[in-house]
């Protein structure tokens, strides 16, 4: 709030001015800081809120100031929250889209109990009880370098899924979360059947460095590919092609046999005559960039 008084005086260049400045209502300086940490893979974004405790030179953390058996939430004042934008493998449990308080059940042996609540207005006192709405699984806690402030992350990320991190004073837990994949991976042998062959790949820019080289599509396993036989973009020799509407694939770029990233923005359009596969055109929306002509 800011109350001025300016006083000004027509014949002289002078300006007065006596104010009073008050914090902004509701700003405070709060023991726990909040935080938020948030990551997307493959368009499922998963959110943790959560406040931040320091360890303040205690080393009783887990069987003094938080005992064992209790129902604790991994942060402090307002319970921590996970938010899905989809549903998610979740420590062998599928998860539905959702916001869900985060609890901890905290044993001195064995395994603790990882707890998902859909009440996420829960303060840090309630402890919630078992109940048939949450979801809970087994989760081992780790050993970990001192961790002053109480800190959750995402430290390991693939095209398939993440490593949610917890680490507080000594002791840690990792929960693997794997989310649904936005385009199909497999592709069955029927429907893949049109699509297999080779191709002539040609670049439509004249002055592209790269040559007409033979492009082949195959599938292995439950996988469809398509290879060239010399190089693209000086080391691509092969991409995933996965199914992104009828006779359309996006694709996937491919390292040591694993999905590296997709890309959705370009695809690969096949084209049909007398419902026969003949060839492709390559490119983004409108823009073409090369075509494909079946041997």
């Amino acid at each position: 709030m800011r109350t001025c008084y300016v006083m000004r005086y027509a014949s002289a260049a002078v300006l007065w001015v006596s104010a009073v400045t008050t914090a902004p209502a509701g700003a405070q300086i709060m023991a726990s800081e909040r935080a938020m940490v948030a990551q997307t893979v493959d368009g499922t974004r998963l959110t943790v809120d959560y406040s931040r405790p320091r360890a303040r030179g205690r080393t009783n953390i887990y069987g003094g100031m938080e005992k064992w058996g209790i129902t604790w939430t991994p942060g402090a004042d307002d319970a921590t929250t996970l938010e899905l934008s989809k549903p998610v493998q979740l420590l062998g449990m599928t998860v539905p889209r959702g916001k869900y308080s985060v609890w901890l059940v905290l044993r001195e042996q064995g395994p603790w109990t990882f707890v998902l609540d859909p009440r996420d207005s829960l303060f840090h006192t309630d402890h919630p009880d078992s109940t048939a709405q949450q979801w809970r699984a087994p989760v081992m806690p780790m050993r970990v370098p001192h961790t002053e402030v109480l800190t959750w992350s995402f430290p390991a990320v693939s095209t398939t899924g993440v490593t949610l991190d917890f680490r507080w004073g000594t002791m840690g837990v990792e929960i693997p979360i794997a989310v649904p994949p936005s385009l199909p991976l497999t592709v069955s042998a029927e429907e893949a059947a049109p699509f297999v062959g080779d191709y002539t790949f040609t670049w439509v820019d004249s002055s592209a460095t790269e040559k007409p080289s033979r492009f082949t599509v195959e599938r292995r396993g439950m996988q469809l590919f398509g290879v060239w036989d010399t190089p693209q973009f000086g080391s691509m020799r092969e991409m995933q092609l996965l199914a992104h509407g009828p006779d359309t694939f996006a694709y996937g770029f491919v390292r040591n046999g694993e999905l590296w990233s997709t890309n959705m923005r370009m695809t690969i359009r096949f084209q049909r005559s007398n419902g026969r596969i003949t060839g492709f055109e390559y490119g983004s929306g409108p823009e073409l960039f090369a075509r494909g002509v079946r041997r």
